[in-house]
């Protein structure tokens, strides 16, 4: 949200409009992939965090 209202007022943008613009450049911009094995898998920062088998299972746990 912080993000957003930083947005929205560095552009003279409502929220709603800033959080569109985001949520637009978010899914258009491609995603960073190596190849591994064969396999395409995605570049995450060092901020991210591990992707391990349990949060694999937590997560789709949650999958309706």
């Amino acid at each position: 949200m912080r993000a957003a209202k930083m947005h929205a007022a560095r552009h003279k943008l409502t929220l709603g409009q800033a959080v569109s613009e985001l949520v637009r450049y978010g899914t258009e911009r491609p995603l960073p992939t190596d190849e591994r094995s064969g396999l395409r898998v995605v570049r995450l920062s060092r901020r991210s965090p591990k992707v391990t088998a349990s949060l694999v299972e937590k997560l789709s746990e949650e999958l309706p």
